[in-house]
């Protein structure tokens, strides 16, 4: 069949669980051949043969997660390049503050699979609730049609997150930064480049106040001043195309797709219950959260 290691680094990463606990690479390859009998690849011979080729997949995927701030599907372990484990793996040396963002995130696929259920205006006020748990203390979601390709915008004072002073204004009060976006709902589409484009020419055109309805005085509180630094926000529920990674990059547009979003939440542990010593995710509770 000429299965080759991409094919079986591509299954390891389907397989392995969040909190998988470290197991050589080989392992991994050889339970990957066992559940694809077709392959016609006998587990031990090729699990060795294959080592490098899937190792290599493996650094590459783990590079490019952290280059773009994406959750990996595996995490090395600091004992050798060829032990790998989950993700959300706690283990025994690991910081406090790492132990409780690695048991938040166990449960960022129950986030994933929530974002995919919401309407695509449900997600547009999910985008607006970011931003409040970003710190941002009035943001706004535009009206669902009509909205000259802005979803959701705030803005921010270094004075919001360092504190304002206890009497008298402070300067921290005037370094304002915007942050508008746009939220697109894919299930089963790839974001590309036309729609990163859109969101910036929205944003450059909302900075001019120049809207193609007939309201003269739309978004009277995106008040975008010459120069206001603005920070461009993408977000979706699926995926974004390499081409788009690739302009995002090169434009300073900061994307998420929907396993970040996802990422996101779980670090923040919206919607979860505490159910006896450990915490669950509570579907109930995260609607509540959306909606409140």
């Amino acid at each position: 069949m000429g299965v080759g290691p991409k094919v079986v680094y591509l299954t390891i990463l389907e397989r392995i669980s969040l909190d998988d606990s470290p197991r050589p690479v080989e392992e991994f390859i050889r339970e990957a051949i066992v559940a694809n009998p077709s392959w016609g690849l006998d587990p031990f011979t090729h699990s060795y043969s294959l080592l490098v080729g899937v190792t290599k997949y493996l650094e590459q995927h783990w590079n490019a997660c952290e280059k773009e701030k994406r959750q990996p599907k595996f995490a090395f372990n600091l004992s050798s390049p060829y032990m790998i484990q989950g993700p959300c793996f706690v283990g025994p040396l690991d910081p406090l503050n790492v132990r409780e963002q690695k048991l938040n995130r166990l449960y960022w696929k129950d986030y994933h699979a929530a974002l995919k259920i919401l309407t695509p205006r449900e997600f547009e006020i999910l985008c607006k609730k970011i931003l409040s748990l970003l710190g941002i203390p009035k943001p706004v979601v535009t009206q669902y049609s009509g909205d000259e390709g802005i979803d959701f915008y705030g803005q921010l004072s270094i004075g919001d997150l360092i504190g304002h002073g206890p009497i008298y204004p402070v300067f921290e009060s005037s370094l304002n930064a915007w942050m508008v976006g746009q939220a697109k709902h894919y299930l089963n589409i790839k974001v590309a480049t036309p729609d990163i484009r859109d969101l910036v020419g929205a944003v450059y055109l909302g900075r001019s106040k120049a809207f193609g309805g007939s309201e003269v005085d739309k978004y009277k509180e995106l008040d975008i001043r010459v120069c206001d630094p603005v920070f461009m926000l993408f977000f979706t529920t699926g995926e974004i195309s390499q081409n788009g990674w690739a302009l995002l990059k090169r434009s300073g547009v900061i994307g998420m797709d929907g396993e970040m979003v996802a990422a996101f939440l779980a670090d923040k542990g919206v919607g979860v219950a505490i159910n006896g010593s450990s915490k669950v995710f509570d579907s109930t509770k995260f609607i509540s959260w959306l909606t409140s």
